[in-house]
């Protein structure tokens, strides 16, 4: 009978010791407020927003166009306008280039 009160005093004290460990901590434990429901929303840009609407940038160079690229003959100066062009295809966002907008020929070299 011995082992079994050494038993059960053992588990009384463990019990014990756990209660107190418990109470103790919720004691010392910081309360935090209830904040609310939290709501997701999506932003939108307004209208104007922060961005400037700028004008399209555009450089206009004479062309010398010639029919034969080796008969200096065949050549006549053409009015030529270039663009920024940032939609290129197979190359990644971002890269850009001037690209002919409005030529009167189809093989300007510039003079």
């Amino acid at each position: 009978m011995g082992s079994y009160t050494l038993l059960l005093l053992l588990l009384f004290i463990c019990y014990t010791h756990s209660v107190v460990v418990k109470e103790n901590s919720t004691r010392d434990a910081i309360a935090v407020p209830d904040v609310g429901r939290i709501e997701y929303r999506i932003l939108e840009m307004t209208e104007m927003g922060s961005r400037r609407k700028l004008n399209p940038f555009q450089v206009c160079l004479a062309c010398r166009c010639c029919v034969v690229a080796t008969d200096p003959t065949t050549c006549s100066n053409m009015p030529c306008c270039f663009g920024i062009d940032c939609q290129l295809p197979n190359k990644p966002f971002g890269v850009c280039a001037f690209v002919p907008k409005t030529c009167n020929c189809t093989s300007c070299a510039s003079t």
